[in-house]
């Protein structure tokens, strides 16, 4: 049986499938190591599956778009969708800690005449 959750931050679209198997994560078709590197947090994304305790599961994740810091929080958000697909009883658990908060904040546009959407140029008396 598939499980699939979806989940967005800023510009990052995820999309998380949860399968029977033997316990592998892959990110993009890649490990965790390989796809982030030398992130300090990229073990963030690993709290949810701990605490449910789901090692004989196999994560397929596919994510694209934003930075990296913004694609761990997606996929923790998309995994624990998933999760509660397969057992509902770890809702009160992560709504605890915190894990279905989604950030809706994006980049603000650029104004014409600014340089940036709130950046004036310097004023000059004279």
């Amino acid at each position: 049986m598939k499980y699939v959750s979806f989940s967005k931050k800023k510009t990052c679209k995820t999309k998380v499938v949860i399968f029977e198997g033997c316990g592998l994560l892959t990110i993009n078709n890649l490990s965790i190591k390989k796809y982030f590197g030398n992130i300090y947090n990229k073990n963030y994304l690993l709290i949810p599956i701990i605490l449910s305790n789901l090692k004989n599961f196999d994560f397929i994740i596919k994510t694209k778009g934003s930075g990296k810091i913004s694609q761990i929080f997606s996929i923790k958000i998309a995994i624990c969708k998933c999760i509660l697909l397969f057992n509902y009883k770890f809702k009160k658990i992560f709504r605890k800690l915190n894990f279905f908060s989604i950030d809706n904040r994006i980049v603000e546009r650029k104004k014409y005449g600014k340089k940036k959407s709130r950046k004036l140029e310097q004023y000059s008396k004279r």
